[in-house]
């Protein structure tokens, strides 16, 4: 299981969030690329990636713009076993 650092500097492991995991899913399934999401969010691709692959993790702000993309909440985002 994986450790992570958030940036209030909480430790949390993999388990714990989802985010990842239902970012990556969720652009799959809307069969986008990560360029393509990036550009409409006007975000770095690169940052995109950091948050797919749980490197980073998105601020508030992010998340909701990236649940009001894919038509979801932010809630589901998170804590969303499969979406």
């Amino acid at each position: 299981m994986r450790e992570f650092i958030n940036e209030s500097n909480q430790v949390y492991q993999d388990s714990e969030l989802n985010i990842h995991t239902n970012l990556k899913l969720l652009r799959q399934r809307f069969g986008v690329t990560q360029k393509q999401v990036a550009e409409v969010l006007h975000i770095d691709v690169t940052t995109l990636s950091h948050y797919e692959t749980g490197i980073r993790v998105p601020d508030i702000e992010t998340l909701i713009r990236l649940a009001d993309y894919y038509g979801t909440t932010v809630n589901c985002i998170i804590s969303c076993e499969a979406i």
